[in-house]
């Protein structure tokens, strides 16, 4: 008898591994996820993906269908780099554990808010895309400053994104279009070497 129970009590052990085994692996799969499901980009652009919850990057593989994007590169910090070349529809692919998660990429041939952005001395460069429902914006200024990954959206005609600053401080910018030139402006801001209230003008570029 004494027998039995011992048997018993290890098939409720092993079976009890299993599921926290189990659970544990669908908490993971659950917590992999693309920074967008949706993007729209201007053609011409380039445009990151990202991949959140994996540890081994090795196991991962991107792909894309459709002839609107190509994968340009893939960086050691799991994001995919796109660039779009022609108008129309596509899809990146990311497989994790034999799962695929999507996300499915618009190229427009001119956009209000979307594209790539210069000053006249072209030391400021502003790139700006659709993430899902929201703008992101990369702002990349010669010798001074990088900012990735402002995030925003439209109201009454003007872009507002906010982020974080070179010290990682908490900024909000806008961008507000004033015939042929697009006013970029630092409405809060902390950082020594940003003014507050400042512009700078910039145009807008398209890429081949």
């Amino acid at each position: 008898m004494k027998k039995k129970y011992c048997l018993i009590g290890a098939a409720c052990i092993s079976l009890m591994v299993l599921f926290l085994g189990s659970m544990t692996l669908h908490a993971q799969e659950k917590s992999v996820r693309l920074t967008c499901k949706s993007m729209t980009v201007q053609k011409g652009q380039y445009a990151l993906i990202g991949l959140k919850g994996v540890a081994d990057l090795a196991k991962v593989k991107w792909s894309v269908t459709g002839k609107a994007v190509k994968i340009h590169e893939i960086d050691r910090d799991g994001f995919c780099s796109i660039k779009a070349v022609r108008t129309g529809t596509g899809t990146v692919k990311c497989a994790v554990n034999n799962k695929i998660r999507k996300c499915r990429v618009k190229v427009v041939a001119d956009h209000a808010w979307i594209g790539d952005f210069t000053d006249a001395q072209e030391e400021v460069h502003l790139r700006i895309y659709k993430n899902d429902k929201k703008y992101v914006a990369f702002y990349g200024q010669y010798r001074l400053a990088q900012m990735d990954w402002l995030t925003g959206t439209v109201k009454n005609g003007v872009l507002s994104l906010e982020g974080t600053d070179p010290a990682d401080h908490p900024i909000t910018v806008t961008l507000a279009q004033e015939g042929s030139k697009w006013m970029f402006t630092f409405q809060k801001t902390s950082w020594e070497y940003f003014n507050q209230g400042s512009t700078i003008s910039l145009k807008k570029y398209n890429r081949v």
